[in-house]
């Protein structure tokens, strides 16, 4: 298609101009190494030894990205922290917080001997470990979440994984850690996405685009309806709802190595646009990581709230907005990113004042290959995406 080829020149250039800048900040160009995550843990306990030492209540901070205020979004780029900095502690002299604090040495611990051996375990393992002192998997995950921010390290670096739960088909492939070869082209389910860049080496792909789509169901779908075959060579991918670690890695990965077109296929609702957000502009919550995790050149591909009307959906097939959905809604309009698109804030005002939600599978209504045989193509080749 003519549209991919003037799309894949634009992001290439687009790319090239991000490297150059990006190579000027040394922050966002240096890599970090094992021994020196190690020495961070060492720096950071024998603090807290001589604080004990010195009659003194040792104090763990990090910084907070909970407000928007400490966050930044450049056009064409991802959220990123802001100079003004606002620190979170986790104090040993506090009731109410050394349980927390207690968590952190205890869950820093296995850390530092896995890094030391260099295995990897799932935050569940972890979990399982002490199960009675942790509550939920939840605490856990936050605990992780709060060492990547003490230690100001990448949280997939600490060698503790979140199970993955996206899935790949298409013109992929790739090695895992051992060497085994993943061919994800004759995938009937799809491939499951690896936890961890080790098992993401030597990607191999000719595909002229990428698709990710939201939902298992839609993604299932495609595959059963041949999409990989009838728009060869491309790539379908789903994180099956939220973008988990592993795939938002994975899709940072092709991006970095291949500048594929990529296009995000999302409920029309709030929450759908959310899910796109995130892989494109990254979340307000881990700022610090969106450099390495982001593709701002993602396209948002539909369903738009203004194709609505011009589709012809029955009314019966569109869900009513709930008060969540609308003040969920609202606050996109708040949006940094949203507030410097134009066409993306006009997209999410439709949306508001139609009061309506439309999923993807509302398009069956129609055909049940309307999706993969009219909508998707006549989209990309027409190039109506934002």
């Amino acid at each position: 298609m003519e549209s991919l080829i003037l799309l894949k020149r634009t992001l290439t250039a687009e790319w090239l101009q991000t490297k150059h800048k990006e190579n000027k900040q040394p922050h966002i160009c240096k890599k970090e190494t094992r021994e020196e995550f190690l020495k961070r843990i060492e720096t950071l306990i024998n603090g807290i030894i001589d604080a004990l030492d010195n009659g003194e209540a040792p104090v763990l901070q990090y910084v907070n990205y909970r407000d928007w205020d400490t966050i930044e979004y450049k056009n064409g780029e991802y959220l990123q922290p802001t100079e003004k900095k606002k620190m979170s502690y986790i104090r040993y002299d506090d009731a109410k917080s050394l349980k927390k604090f207690s968590l952190i040495i205890k869950v820093l611990s296995v850390i530092y001997k896995q890094l030391q051996e260099n295995k990897f375990c799932t935050k569940r393992d972890l979990y399982y470990q002490d199960p009675e002192a942790f509550g939920k998997q939840n605490v856990l995950d936050g605990i992780v979440d709060n060492i990547a921010a003490i230690l100001d390290v990448p949280r997939w670096e600490l060698n503790v994984l979140a199970s993955c739960k996206g899935a790949i088909a298409g013109d992929l492939q790739f090695c895992n850690e051992n060497g085994l070869h993943i061919d994800c082209r004759d995938t009937k389910l799809g491939v499951q996405v690896p936890a961890h860049k080790k098992d993401m080496v030597d990607l191999r792909t000719e595909a002229q685009f990428l698709l990710i789509v939201e939902k298992d169901a839609t993604f299932q779908k495609l595959i059963e309806n041949k999409f990989c075959e009838k728009h060869a060579p491309c790539i379908l991918i789903t994180a099956k709802g939220f973008p988990d670690l592993g795939t938002r890695l994975l899709l940072r990965l092709l991006w970095e190595q291949y500048q594929l077109p990529m296009f995000a296929l999302v409920d029309c609702d709030p929450h759908g646009f959310e899910i796109m957000a995130v892989y494109r502009f990254g979340s307000k919550a881990h700022a610090s990581e969106n450099h390495l995790l982001t593709v701002p050149a993602i396209k948002w591909l539909g369903i738009l709230p203004s194709e609505i009307p011009c589709l012809n959906i029955p009314h019966s097939s569109l869900i009513k907005m709930t008060s969540k959905d609308q003040d969920k809604t609202a606050q996109l309009l708040t949006r940094p990113y949203v507030k410097l698109n134009w066409k993306m804030e006009a997209e999410i005002q439709k949306m508001f004042q139609m009061g309506y939600k439309a999923e993807i599978q509302c398009l069956d209504s129609l055909s049940s290959s309307y999706l993969c045989d009219v909508y998707l193509p006549c989209k990309i080749a027409n190039s109506s995406w934002i």
